[in-house]
């Protein structure tokens, strides 16, 4: 089986469009058709990236005498990774987190001991916050992985400072909205187009 026929099938069996798979290899979609017809071939780097997202060895993508995917010797579980949990579970870390901080904001009922109240509504927020920096390991590219850290980082410091904004105004509805739409407006613009993180269905 030759390599563009691999790549082909391969891509298949994982069930990502080519869209998504250039945007993991981090190619155009039209380099990626190239290579699948056979047009073009991928460079000694695309291969170790192609080896790394599929699971299989490079040893398999360049060897012709491998005749069919049963042949496909598999590195680790790799194979294995759900696309659709790990995107729902980034989504749900992001909109976690704009909850606690939502809940932060919000003033601290009369009889209420100040102290207790404040862990109450620090832990779930340090909690969802670092679950939101545990999922940038996701990111096999390190480039993008720090592009995405940063992006992150600003996100959350506009949060912080919408929070503080509501809560040091008293304009806790207004800061809940905004909070919303600065949540949204992350999850459905700035991760599929700047952080790799695209909408899967």
């Amino acid at each position: 089986m030759k390599l563009n026929e691999k790549i082909y099938q391969l891509r298949k069996k994982s069930g990502m469009s080519q869209e998504e798979t250039a945007g993991r290899l981090n190619i155009s979609r039209q380099a990626l058709s190239r290579w699948e017809n056979g047009t073009a071939q991928p460079a000694a780097n695309n291969i170790v990236e192609i080896s790394k997202l599929f699971g299989v060895t490079t040893d398999y993508l360049l060897n012709d005498d491998y005749k069919s995917d049963d042949d496909i010797p598999v590195i680790a579980e790799a194979k294995k990774v759900n696309h659709i949990l790990r995107a729902n579970l980034i989504k749900l870390a992001i909109i976690v987190q704009a909850s606690a901080l939502n809940i932060a904001m919000q003033p601290v009922a009369e009889g209420i001991n100040p102290t207790i109240m404040l862990w109450i509504k620090i832990i779930p927020l340090l909690a969802a916050s670092i679950w939101m920096v545990c999922n940038l390991r996701y990111e096999t590219n390190m480039a993008q992985r720090a592009k995405n850290a940063k992006i992150e980082l600003l996100y959350c410091c506009i949060q912080a400072f919408v929070a503080l904004f509501g809560y040091f105004t008293g304009l806790y509805f207004l800061g809940t909205v905004l909070i919303m739409i600065v949540c949204g407006f992350y999850l459905l613009k700035i991760n599929p187009k700047y952080m790799n993180r695209k909408l899967t269905k």
